[in-house]
C-alpha cells in the first residue's frame, strides 16, 4: 500500500518584491550576485533576497553571475526575509526580457479572468 502524502500547492511565480506573508512556496528567477557556503543572494531587478540551503548539491554549478530559477519556502528570520531553497535550476539560456513579457501577459490574463472578462 502506498503511503499517503498530502499534496501541497504549486510554487507561485513571484518577483522578490511580490513575496507575501502566507506564501507557502514560491519560484523566483534572477541573477546570483553573492555566494557563500550555505547561502547566496539573488537579484531579480525588483530586489535582493538571501537564499539559504542545507545541501550544497542543490547549488552545484551555481556561481556569482549565474542566471537561475529557485523554488523554495519564504522565511522571516530576525526581521529579514530569506528563502529556503528546495530546487535550484540553471536558466542560462533564458531570455529574461521575453520571460518578463510573458509574466506580464499572464498577470493581465489572470486579472481579466478574475474580473469575469
Amino acid at each position: 500500500m502506498e503511503e499517503f502524502r498530502p499534496r501541497r500547492n504549486p510554487a507561485r511565480s513571484r518577483k522578490i518584491s511580490e513575496i507575501k506573508i502566507g506564501d507557502e512556496q514560491v519560484r523566483l528567477v534572477g541573477l546570483v550576485v553573492d555566494k557563500r557556503e550555505t547561502e547566496f543572494v539573488l537579484d531579480d531587478g525588483s530586489g535582493r533576497l538571501t537564499v539559504v540551503f542545507d545541501d550544497p548539491a542543490v547549488v552545484e554549478g551555481v556561481e556569482i553571475g549565474s542566471r537561475i530559477r529557485v523554488f523554495g519556502t519564504p522565511l522571516n528570520v530576525a526581521g529579514a526575509h530569506e528563502l529556503r531553497a528546495e530546487i535550484v535550476q540553471n536558466m542560462e539560456g533564458l531570455d529574461l526580457e521575453l520571460y518578463e513579457e510573458v509574466r506580464r501577459e499572464v498577470k493581465k490574463l489572470e486579472k481579466e479572468i478574475e474580473e469575469g472578462g
